[in-house]
């Protein structure tokens, strides 16, 4: 029987959002990740020692659906460094957590997040776009990506 080496060249992951308030959790999202195109070429580069892994955690307020072949953020509101570690998913250490907490300084209908590998220019490695989460000033959107190559 012959197998396609797609068969095991996926990404498996989630992106949980999670919208704070006054120290009350107001909502809770969890979102399959979408791999972009161009972190495929990374992840290869990776692999051989070559390229800088994603560290950026980005929210934005862009409404375009996201899609393999997305390169940037449409409307970027905040980028921060990510606190990465290294999480069990199904074997021990098999997978990476990126989180960073957004505190607002506007009331934002925040819609878009994304993991990129700097802070200006970076490669787009993981893109979302979901239904708005309706923040207030001062309010805390934990964003985090977990994801199994």
């Amino acid at each position: 029987m012959e197998i396609s080496i797609n068969e095991f060249s996926g990404v498996r992951g989630v992106l949980e959002l999670e919208h704070w308030r006054s120290g009350n959790l107001l909502q809770a999202l969890v979102i399959p990740n979408l791999e972009t195109d161009v972190y495929k070429a990374l992840r290869a580069n990776l692999r051989i020692g070559s390229g800088t892994a994603p560290s950026h955690i980005s929210i934005g307020t862009g409404t375009t659906d996201a899609v393999v072949g997305d390169t940037a953020m449409e409307a970027e509101v905040d980028i921060q460094a990510a606190t990465r570690t290294r999480i069990t998913m199904e074997v021990e250490n098999d997978a990476s957590q990126y989180t960073y907490t957004f505190t607002l300084a506007a009331d934002t209908d925040v819609t878009e997040a994304g993991l990129l590998n700097a802070l200006s220019g970076g490669i787009l490695c993981y893109h979302r776009v979901f239904t708005a989460v309706p923040t207030l000033e001062a309010d805390a959107l934990k964003v985090t990506w977990r994801s199994k190559s």
